[in-house]
């Protein structure tokens, strides 16, 4: 594959964007800019993501806050906010909106009262079981040319690449609002 800034070149990879019109570009180095890719992703799942968050009567953050919580009963809100690189008001946001509407329960930690512990309810372990299969069905459709061992890699690498990332980035820094 020759050194490791030719795919950032395009030398060795020759691939294209591909659209509905029948036109093809040629992506050159913007195939290997891990930015660019991210925010086309991004772009291109945010419709498929408002009508998952619009089935289940949900707000932004909300799923990532369900999931977490889910999978970690107990989570500090601290925690809960820098795992899904929110800021801390916009988690508190979240947190309060799904208490309010039965979802979730907030406890004062016994160890250090100034943390909150979140759990789920049963309604909200519920409706965390509707939203990941709902979500694991949507998967199954975008990467339905995807062979499962390349799946694999590639959400262990994406999921690698995120937790080095996070490592570097200083606390109260870098989180998004949603």
């Amino acid at each position: 594959m020759g050194d490791d800034n030719s795919m950032l070149r395009g030398d060795d990879v020759d691939r294209a964007f591909r659209f509905r019109s029948g036109a093809v570009v040629r992506a050159g180095w913007l195939a290997g800019d891990l930015p660019f890719l991210t925010r086309s992703l991004r772009y291109l799942l945010r419709a498929p993501s408002d009508d998952l968050r619009a089935e289940f009567g949900l707000d932004a953050g909300d799923v990532g806050v369900l999931a977490v919580v889910d999978t970690n009963p107990g989570v500090t809100q601290n925690d809960l906010a820098a795992s899904l690189v929110l800021k801390k008001s916009a988690v508190t946001r979240v947190v309060q909106r799904l208490e309010k509407r039965g979802f979730l329960s907030r406890r004062r930690s016994t160890s250090d009262r100034r943390a909150n512990r979140l759990t789920l309810t049963p309604e909200g372990a519920q409706l965390a079981g509707a939203v990941r299969a709902a979500m694991t069905a949507r998967h199954a459709d975008w990467f339905a040319d995807v062979a499962p061992e390349d799946r694999a890699v590639f959400f262990d690498v994406l999921f690698r690449l995120v937790d080095h990332l996070a490592a570097t980035v200083p606390p109260g820094e870098g989180g998004d609002d949603d």
